[in-house]
């Protein structure tokens, strides 16, 4: 059999009223993709415009409170081999977009249907909140269509094996509404919520349009009724580890566990008690040891709070991301800090370096993290105890593995740190490194910044 190498993608998309984002929605696939359809559910602004600008090929589709059977159109109107489904506000970033080509043409001739991605969400600031796994590029073959009115699904309709080639490592998705105000719009719009309760009057057993209710009352910070909704989706899933969809079932759990963590004041086992239901069900999630680290973190049970941040950490390199830990591969860093900041208050001061030096190796300018790291070299010295380290060795580890220490400004600010700390064997050392003319200039600096604030 000849080998088909030249595999094409359509890009499809259904829109309303996204003349902010189809630019961006269409202009990562431009030299990558074969075709662009826009199918436009009744748009008033100038998406459609932009769009047909653009070059995309328009269609119209009158909207039936159906999301599958939307995309399901947009699906029927393309011609090419492979179909990359994004919706508006997401996007590839360009080198990501040019992977996809390869692995298309790779995947022609195996026997996959889809690519799995990464999944990042993004706030209003470009920070990463959460990152996910989606199934957004996928073979254009009659059996594959999506399912489900709201939060559909792309899955094999005609009863096949629905294979996956796992691409989270190497294919990122961003995802630009996960915003606050952007959740927020949307939830109040209404238009999710009337779906989903459509179709609850239809199936009120089910579990998973319960833990969608519970999102949209938690996007308006309705916590009362999510939590209502959480807790009867719970008490609905089936008894099986087992699920059809995992992610629902973590989503629904992991919320409640937010909602209950956010109240502040929430009895440890009225906690604990969804958290053994939630790691009973899905073992391999690692969000649920994230949120119960949090919890005795506010809590301050720190030696509590180090055991489930480790134990969460451990989960997510043990399991990896794919179709689980959305929240703790989103909140990686935050949760070095509080296991670091655990360790500082449960004197365990070398496993508190540790941690402080992963996340320092990332980004070397983390102040706070920086006045942890430090505080624990001055606490160990000032302890007495046999091995602790001198100055001088603390200086050269950070110049060994941290800063570079022929930099000024990497000098100055391990200097300013240990100056915040009066950490004064350091304070002598660091000022060892600096030039009598360097010194002169440093305090002079120093001292009108004083005097400012005083």
């Amino acid at each position: 059999m000849k080998v088909r190498s030249r595999a094409k993608i359509s890009q499809c998309m259904i829109v309303k009223n996204e003349e902010a984002n189809i630019e961006r929605a269409l202009s990562w696939g431009k030299g990558v993709v074969s075709e662009q359809i826009v199918v436009d559910t009744g748009s008033t602004d100038r998406t459609v415009e932009i769009a047909e600008r653009m070059g995309a090929k328009i269609y119209h589709f009158e909207w039936i409170d159906d999301f599958a059977a939307a995309k399901n159109f947009a699906i029927s109107k393309a011609k090419y081999e492979w179909i990359a489904l994004l919706d508006a506000d997401e996007y590839f970033l360009e080198e990501d977009a040019k992977k996809l080509l390869f692995y298309v043409r790779q995947l022609q001739n195996k026997d996959y249907d889809a690519i799995l991605s990464s999944w990042v969400h993004l706030n209003n600031e470009n920070q990463v909140m959460a990152v996910g796994t989606q199934s957004r590029v996928f073979r254009n073959r009659p059996g594959l269509r999506y399912v489900g009115r709201v939060h559909e699904t792309i899955m094999a309709v005609d009863g096949s094996n629905f294979k996956f080639v796992d691409g989270v490592n190497e294919l990122a998705i961003y995802h630009l509404g996960y915003g606050k105000m952007q959740h927020m719009e949307k939830a109040s719009s209404g238009r999710n919520l009337k779906i989903i309760l459509k179709e609850l009057e239809e199936r009120p057993d089910s579990h998973q349009m319960l833990g969608y209710l519970g999102d949209e009352y938690l996007s308006v910070n309705d916590l009362e009724k999510a939590e209502e909704a959480f807790r009867k989706a719970i008490s609905l899933m089936p008894d099986t580890v087992e699920y059809v969809d995992p992610i629902r079932a973590s989503m629904t759990f992991t919320k409640l566990l937010e909602i209950l963590y956010a109240r502040g004041n929430t009895p440890e086992d009225v906690f604990m008690e969804i958290y053994r239901k939630a790691i009973k069900r899905l073992p391999e999630e690692a969000d649920f040891d994230y949120y119960a680290g949090k919890y005795y973190s506010r809590m301050k049970n720190f030696p509590e709070a180090e055991k489930y941040l480790k134990r969460a950490l451990d989960q997510l390199e043990k399991y990896g991301t794919a179709f689980k830990s959305m929240f703790l591969s989103g909140d990686i860093r935050e949760a070095y800090e509080m296991l670091a900041a655990c360790c500082f208050n449960n004197h365990n001061l070398a496993e508190c370096i540790n941690y402080s030096v992963i996340l320092l190796k990332a980004d070397r300018y983390l102040a706070n993290t920086v006045l942890l790291l430090l505080t624990s070299f001055l606490l160990d010295e000032a302890s007495g105890r046999e091995g602790a380290a001198p100055a001088e060795a603390v200086a050269q580890f950070l110049g060994q593995n941290l800063y570079d220490f022929t930099s000024l400004k990497d000098r100055l600010f391990v200097l300013k740190i240990a100056m915040r700390l009066q950490y004064q064997s350091l304070i002598e050392v660091m000022r060892g490194m600096f030039s009598p003319e360097e010194l002169a200039a440093v305090d002079q600096a120093m001292a009108a910044e004083n005097g400012n604030n005083s």
